[in-house]
């Protein structure tokens, strides 16, 4: 039985309120992570629970709720993003993935990747049992449904640094 408040508002702030405090003390499960847009009106950060599959310098998102999503917006306005992946923050710029190829790829990773944090989350959005084929075509259906991003990440500063050349 789907959950009737799953794709609100309201259920969206619920999944934050509990998400986003754990998730800032504790590192993220494998798969999510805690992304900070700055506020288009206010200018102040804004943390959002995150669905957040990563390949190397990329990171594949969805705006589930697609234009109504608040963090959407915000980057749309100011593209600089911080992301935190379990233990490590990163600084980013999004965008969204209109471009085919880019697409496909985003949607390849974002439906083709399923961690154990993906069967908790599907029962708090489908209210049934998970297996794997609901929650690849539940992701299937998000991304449809929602608006894909990419965050490129930035190189962290101890891949920048240079070595140590002492002898």
């Amino acid at each position: 039985m789907p959950n009737p408040w799953a794709g609100s508002k309201f259920y969206a702030k619920l999944g934050n309120t509990f998400t986003r405090p754990l998730w800032s003390v504790l590192p993220a499960p494998s798969g999510f992570g805690i992304l900070t847009t700055i506020g288009r009106r206010s200018g102040k950060p804004r943390r959002h629970s995150v669905r957040a599959i990563r390949q190397g310098d990329i990171v594949f998102v969805v705006a589930m709720m697609g234009e109504k999503a608040s963090w959407l917006k915000n980057i749309r306005a100011d593209p600089e993003v911080t992301l935190r992946l379990g233990k490590e923050t990163f600084n980013g710029t999004a965008q969204e993935a209109n471009d085919s190829p880019v697409r496909q790829r985003a949607m390849d990773a974002y439906t083709g990747t399923v961690t154990l944090g993906d069967y908790f989350d599907y029962i708090a959005y489908h209210w049934g049992f998970p297996t794997r084929s609901k929650i690849v075509r539940a992701h299937r259906h998000w991304f449809e449904d929602g608006v894909p991003l990419i965050i490129q990440l930035e190189p962290s500063k101890e891949a920048t640094k240079q070595p140590n050349t002492r002898a």
